[in-house]
């Protein structure tokens, strides 16, 4: 078993595809096919089922790939150091939002003189889990549904992984200023007054059901209009201020919606939203990024 093998293994576990993996990999198909099947043969087991259409894991496949991950990525840091030195790198992912976009940025300039490197992703609770469990990312910021816990939490535990909640707080609804819901006077809005209602959300964000769909009791935005779905911040922006759409996030939300469009409670049982981040369980993060995450806990505390 060499480097190589283990790199072309991961490459393919996560396109799903031979092929794939040899455009970025930058191999053929017939070498990526050779390399993995020396890597299957010297651990005496087959790591990938072959399907009509791509591969998937098996499950002694699936265990492997844990710990193929774990060591390319190290490999990944040590060739990093080489090339750097003793430099910190900071691999972060998170959900879209302005609020902690702005966090980052704040914290970048305060500690410049540290010399720290980062890698930021920003993509769905699902990708933001996968990249985390992956070894892509050290740590991973997510914001989710009350109501969803349960199941996020059982989602977590099957992948080794934990959460760590930072902040909870009530979900609003950001109407657009071309919205009929635009400078209502009310103190709240029940589930039901969104009916007919078209939304803009982040992709994929908060609301949407993260695991099984079966569960009747998942609050969904299939049940409601979302006409857009975006991972900029500036549409969802440009749509609120020109547009009737609306908008339901946290109440932690950017400045940009705080100061320009009035927000609305949005009262349903198990609403609330947890923001907080994921991390691979009984792995502490390095001290800087403890720094990081106590920066957003001050953060955090200041908006309260």
């Amino acid at each position: 078993m060499d480097l190589k093998q283990l790199q072309y293994f991961v490459a393919c576990a996560q396109t799903g595809s031979v092929s794939e993996a040899a455009k970025i990999l930058y191999s053929t198909q017939p070498s990526v096919s050779k390399v993995v099947k020396a890597l299957e043969d010297s651990l005496g087991m087959q790591l990938f089922e072959r399907l009509p259409r791509g591969i998937r894991l098996t499950p002694q496949g699936s265990q492997v790939y844990h710990y193929a991950c774990k060591i390319v990525s190290e490999v990944t840091k040590l060739e990093a150091v080489a090339e750097h030195g003793m430099t910190k790198w900071l691999r972060i992912s998170a959900n879209p939002s302005s609020w902690f976009a702005t966090q980052f940025v704040d914290f970048y300039n305060e500690n410049y003189d540290k010399n720290y490197h980062f890698q930021v992703y920003t993509a769905g609770v699902r990708t933001v889990m996968e990249r985390v469990r992956d070894y892509q990312d050290d740590v991973g910021f997510v914001y989710i549904l009350e109501r969803q816990k349960e199941e996020f939490l059982y989602e977590l535990s099957r992948n080794r992984m934990e959460f760590i909640p930072l902040q909870d707080t009530e979900a609003i609804v950001y109407p657009g200023r071309n919205s009929s819901l635009y400078g209502i006077k009310k103190d709240s809005l029940s589930f039901e007054e969104l009916d007919g209602v078209r939304l803009v959300q982040n992709y994929q964000d908060e609301f949407f059901d993260i695991g099984a769909s079966g569960n009747s009791e998942s609050f969904s935005l299939k049940s409601l209009d979302a006409s857009v779905i975006t991972n900029s911040d500036y549409i969802m922006e440009r749509l609120l201020k020109n547009s009737d759409v609306v908008n339901i996030s946290g109440s932690y939300l950017s400045e940009n919606k705080k100061d320009t469009i009035p927000g609305i409670p949005l009262k349903m049982k198990g609403s609330r939203v947890i923001f907080g981040y994921i991390r691979h369980r009984g792995e502490e993060p390095d001290s800087s990024l403890r720094e990081f995450i106590h920066f957003l806990e001050e953060r955090i505390g200041s908006d309260k």
